[in-house]
């Protein structure tokens, strides 16, 4: 009998963000349509069908890449090395340019908290960088994702 690799710690994690991201686009937009009902101006009906098809776009990518993951399929791996770039490429625009909104930003008092944001955040940029590299070139996460040799499963079914 064949036994399968464990799911490695990489793709359980690439797993829990892409749940998490969907959650948040899901909630996002509800709140968004809640918002827009609730107010005096007109609705626009354009906006909400281009928000509708993207959505349903980033949905359909997170949800394939999920399963994919879960199924074990090469594709499901590729696409979460993907996602993870372009969730760590947003990591790092929000990092540098500060997007504008109602509340101001925290601004350092002194060198000490300087520092110690300098290095909360290449903490959080390279333990993202390295489960990217993790999932795209692991040996572990190769071995996860290769196809189970039929030859070898009929060999082992015989008495």
């Amino acid at each position: 009998m064949i036994t399968k690799p464990k799911r490695p710690p990489a793709v359980w994690l690439t797993q829990i963000l892409l749940a998490l991201s969907a959650l948040l686009i899901f909630v996002v937009v509800l709140l968004n349509l809640a918002h827009r009902l609730r107010s005096e101006e007109p609705f626009p009906v354009a906006g909400v069908i281009f928000l509708c098809l993207v959505v349903t776009f980033i949905g359909v990518f997170l949800l394939t890449t999920f399963w994919g993951l879960a199924k074990r399929n090469g594709y499901g791996r590729w696409l979460g090395v993907v996602f993870l770039l372009v969730f760590w490429g947003l990591v790092l625009m929000g990092q540098l340019f500060s997007p504008s909104g109602p509340y101001p930003y925290y601004e350092y008092k002194n060198n000490a908290e300087l520092v110690g944001g300098v290095i909360a955040a290449v903490c959080t940029n390279g333990l993202l960088l390295l489960l990217i590299l993790r999932l795209a070139f692991s040996k572990k996460v190769k071995d996860f994702f290769a196809p189970l040799d039929p030859e070898v499963s009929s060999k082992s079914m015989l008495p």
